[in-house]
């Protein structure tokens, strides 16, 4: 099914934690995919002071398999928002405190 409009059209990584979607990240070159928990990667950006725009998010990514293999930094992965379970967990999530606080300033 196609995405309706909204008022709140999905532009960062906040609004992808918000609806609860993960994210997964495909390497452009290898193939290699990854499931991250939107909120653990929206919390890793906002401690780094990254912006978390869906772009920038994509230009910051890159496959450890092939920086590891061939020494290659491959960037820019293709991003989609999924519905399924993080494959990759080691990434750690906002403390539930955080997490309402930056609720709270968004509204």
């Amino acid at each position: 099914m196609a995405e309706l409009p909204t008022v709140y059209p999905l532009e960062d990584l906040f609004d992808a934690a918000v609806r609860h979607s993960a994210i997964r990240l495909t390497c452009r070159r290898c193939g290699r995919a990854a499931v991250f928990s939107s909120h653990a990667l929206w919390w890793r950006f906002r401690r780094k002071g990254w912006a978390d725009r869906l772009d920038d998010v994509r230009k910051r990514c890159l496959c450890l398999m092939c920086l590891h293999r061939d020494g290659e930094e491959v960037r820019n992965p293709e991003l989609e928002l999924v519905d399924e379970a993080p494959t990759d967990t080691s990434l750690p999530r906002p403390t539930e405190l955080d997490w309402k606080r930056e609720l709270r300033r968004r509204r």
